[in-house]
């Protein structure tokens, strides 16, 4: 048949048919046959559409922002898939509908800013200079071209200038910041006492009959969970690098073929300004200590002496007398903010105010000694920590080769493995779905002991690849399915619970009956307090910071409304001990604006006007998003959803 189609497929006829197949083809491409777009839409809004290949490019850079963000301390199986997706499809949502509404208002960036701030991104740059290689590698890195980037970039900028002119037009009246301080500065008068469970439960002790009762009724919460022992072998530099022969002639020679790769580190001379304030110091404090270092990097930019300034403001009683001069300082000598300002300052210039452990600081690099190519001597120790690491990298790749293909081509055990290595298997106690210790607590370890073809086949998993250049390969050597303990392993365990339940109930009981008295005026809180002989603690002061009460007690007295006249305010909360606590607000004493100092006020206006300008623009966001035609679909919200 096909070969009378060939013979009769001859003149203009054929023509016209290979016309009509090759017409498709060149216009839309194979595609428009198979009805599949090559780029199908994934979200329209308003009719703007948004593609599948953009919403898995925004997903991946979501994964690269929190990889970065989180470090080494990233786990992609803790971020859950569908959440994350659906994250990001709402957010891509939210941003066209912004982008629509800074278009219908005619905002726009030059390519001339667009190529000026890229060219600002310390990312970008190398000795201080917009390093194109830099720029391009890191633009391929995120799979996209320099135009999409600098679209992406002009975008960010739109809406940046969007949010400033909404955000920075938003104002904190004096009635709000005065209400504010008023509220957060509130001091409450109150006295209370505690009904004890444990006095009223007194000698309580349930019989063996009712804790068996007790444990048949909640034997869900004493089971023992599924578990395992493993066998494992763990690879890391430090294990492969430990045999590992040094001698100054091997020393040596990595020296000179690395020679471009040491260099005595840069030295800076720096004088500085300290404001102190403690780490873990209130936010009032903080602010002050903000505040006044912010007034005097005002003064040196006015043109104020900086040794002058170090002598008469700085709490640092070592360099203050010195005019705020430290010395010279190399990499690693500082705290991590002090060190990075000081080298990112030119000589001569003043940064600004950041802040380490010890409180602020205003730095000025005064001298600087470029680093130069070190000796061998001077740079013995560098040399060889970086020559092991090198070597020990090099024999841990090799190795896990090795591990990871003996261990499969003996899925039964590991001894081959170990004995090739010359390495004895190290053997876990016991740990269930949530971990072990050490390496063993890692997700990617569990997730291979617990794997289908390790737990029941009995097979050694496959290489587990973990922090810090390790691989572990493991077997099972023991498996527990979950089980109820039995009842005399648990049975005092059961008491004391059943004891605490009861003193806990009792003291719910008496304290919300006594709770009910008191609010309908039948007895106060001190005539209760001598019918059943309890202690009243009276005239106790605490603001919403405090920490002389638990926090239950200290929350519920603030919720409670102003005392009046002939009317207590009276709260009973139940703490975590089992013990209930009734309470009475004596008096309340509001925060007073007018002790408020000019540069906290002014430092806390300021706060607040970017808290209520960000809350303005957010309220625009979720209005624009309401009223927006979004149209998501179905295979991207089965996608969303994990169908």
């Amino acid at each position: 048949m096909l070969l009378a189609i060939r013979e009769r497929a001859q003149g203009w006829f054929a023509w016209l048919i290979v016309g009509f197949i090759t017409i498709p083809f060149a216009l839309w491409g194979i595609q428009s046959y198979l009805g599949v777009s090559s780029d199908p839409v994934a979200i329209s809004v308003d009719g703007n559409e948004i593609t599948q290949r953009e919403v898995e490019q925004q997903v991946r850079q979501f994964r690269e922002r929190l990889r970065e963000q989180l470090g080494k301390s990233y786990r992609p199986e803790l971020f859950d898939d569908q959440l994350l997706r659906q994250q990001v499809i709402e957010q891509m949502i939210n941003d066209r509908v912004l982008a629509e509404a800074a278009e219908d208002w005619n905002l726009r960036i030059s390519d001339d800013f667009v190529r000026q701030y890229i060219q600002s991104i310390p990312y970008f740059q190398s000795n201080g200079k917009f390093n194109v290689q830099a720029y391009n590698t890191a633009v391929r890195n995120q799979g996209m071209t320099q135009r999409s980037f600098e679209e992406s970039v002009r975008q960010d900028l739109v809406m940046q200038q969007m949010r400033n002119g909404i955000a920075a037009s938003a104002i904190a009246t004096d009635f709000e910041l005065n209400e504010t301080v008023r509220l957060r500065d509130q001091e409450r008068e109150v006295s209370y006492l505690s009904i004890s469970g444990e006095k009223l439960a007194g000698d309580f002790q349930p019989s063996v009959e009712e804790a068996k009762n007790y444990y048949e009724e909640h034997a869900q919460a004493y089971m023992v969970p599924e578990r395992v022992k493993v066998e494992y072998i763990l690879l890391s530099p430090a294990v492969v690098g430990a045999g590992l022969e040094v001698t100054d002639e091997k020393l040596r020679a990595y020296y000179e073929q690395h020679k471009d790769e040491f260099h005595a580190p840069e030295e800076r001379r720096v004088r500085h300004i300290l404001i102190q304030v403690a780490e873990n110091a209130d936010d009032a404090a903080v602010e002050a200590a903000k505040a006044k270092i912010e007034d005097i990097a005002e003064r040196l930019e006015n043109g104020e002496s900086f040794e002058a300034l170090a002598k008469e403001f700085s709490d640092d009683p070592g360099s203050r007398d010195q005019g705020g001069d430290v010395g010279w300082i190399s990499p690693g000598l500082m705290a991590k903010a002090f060190e990075e300002e000081a080298y990112s300052l030119e000589k001569g210039k003043v940064g600004k105010p950041v802040r380490t452990p010890f409180g602020f600081h205003l730095l000025e690099v005064t001298e600087i000694k470029s680093g130069g190519e070190g000796s061998f001597e001077a740079l013995y120790d560098e040399i060889e920590t970086a020559y092991r690491q090198n070597e020990a990298e090099q024999l841990l790749f090799d190795q896990a080769e090795q591990l990871a293909d003996l261990s499969y081509e003996t899925p039964d055990s590991l001894a081959p493995a170990a004995d090739v290595l010359q390495l004895e298997p190290q053997l876990s106690d016991w740990f269930d779905r949530k971990g072990g210790k050490g390496v063993l607590a890692s997700p990617k370890v569990v997730a291979a002991a617990f794997s289908e073809d390790v737990l029941l086949e009995n097979h050694n998993s496959e290489l587990i690849e973990l922090e810090d250049d390790q691989v572990l390969v493991l077997r099972v050597v023991e498996h527990e399915a979950e089980h109820p303990q039995a009842f005399d392993e648990v049975k005092e365990e059961i008491i004391a619970t059943m004891k605490r339940e009861k003193a806990s109930g009792l003291a719910r009981a008496k304290g919300e009956e006594s709770l009910q008295a008191v609010q309908s005026g039948a007895v106060t809180l001190p005539q209760l307090a001598r019918e059943q002989g309890r202690k009243l603690e009276e005239s106790v002061k605490i603001k919403r910071n405090s920490t002389t009460l638990p926090a239950a007690i200290r929350d519920t007295a603030f919720a409670q409304a102003r005392p009046e006249p002939g009317k207590p305010s009276v709260g009973g909360v139940a703490l975590e001990n089992g013990d209930y606590v009734l309470l009475v607000v004596n008096k309340v004493l509001d925060g007073d604006p007018s002790k408020l100092e000019d540069a906290v006020r002014k430092v806390m206006r300021e706060q607040m006007n970017r808290a209520k300008g960000d809350a303005q623009f957010s309220l625009m966001g979720r209005y624009l998003r309401e009223h927006a035609d979004v149209e998501i679909a179905t295979d991207t919200e089965a996608a969303a959803a994990g169908y």
